[in-house]
Order: structure tokens, then C-alpha cells, then sequence
């Protein structure tokens, strides 16, 4: 079996999982988004946690909790984040209609067809 024949774990969250599975999963996907963004500009600036923490006005265990993904911050937060590090907040509600792809909807996550992949699994 070869890397193409294989189902991406992204194609089978979306194929199997229930949809509060799914639901965690997107939410998950949004706070490793916003750890990103935080851990790259504490490393773009040279900056450890403690200085990074100060600069935020929390603690540094605060910060780790943000660059991790483990802190569900709340709009205001990311606010005053934003602020401080000079950065531009941008949220995006839209309608179901306005967002024709999934969430992991992308090529990047596509490895190969999800009917040919359940029949390989089938057959195993």
C-alpha cells in the first residue's frame, strides 16, 4: 500500500467522525492557529515566554498554555494581545453559503480518493 492509497487523517475525521467530533476538531484547528501566530511572533522577535509574558501583561504560564493550544482565549484577550504585539485582530463570521470548502477541505491534506481507500481497508 502506498502513501496514495492511504486515507489522510483529515479525510477520515470528515468521513467517520460524529459531528461533535468534528466540531472539537475545527475549534482545535483555530487554537493551533492562533498558537502559531503567537509562538512565531515571540521567535521572529527573539523573545523568551517571560519577556513575551510581560510584554502581554500575563504570566509566562499564560503563555505557554497560549502557545501550546491548551487556553481558549476570548475575543477580548486576543484583542489586547493584538494590540500589544502591534498585530492585526481580523475575525470572520460567514454564512454556510459564503464557505463552499470544508475545514480540511484543501489539497494539501488530500492523499487520495476516500471510496478507494475504504475499499483497501475493506479488503485488509
Amino acid at each position: 500500500m502506498t502513501q496514495k492509497d492511504m486515507i489522510s487523517a483529515i479525510d477520515f475525521i470528515n468521513e467517520y467522525a460524529d459531528d461533535t467530533t468534528k466540531l472539537r476538531f475545527e475549534l482545535d484547528d483555530l487554537l493551533y492557529d492562533i498558537s502559531l501566530k503567537i509562538f512565531d511572533y515571540r521567535m521572529q522577535n527573539d523573545l523568551s515566554q517571560k519577556e513575551l509574558a510581560k510584554k502581554l501583561e500575563v504570566t509566562q504560564a499564560m503563555v505557554s498554555k497560549l502557545e501550546s493550544g491548551q487556553y481558549n482565549p476570548t475575543v477580548e484577550q486576543l484583542w489586547k494581545i493584538s494590540k500589544r504585539l502591534n498585530l492585526n485582530l481580523v475575525v470572520s463570521l460567514q454564512t454556510k453559503e459564503d464557505d463552499k470548502t470544508e475545514v480540511w477541505d484543501t489539497q494539501e491534506y488530500k492523499l487520495g480518493n476516500i471510496e478507494e481507500n475504504k475499499k483497501l481497508m475493506e479488503c485488509s
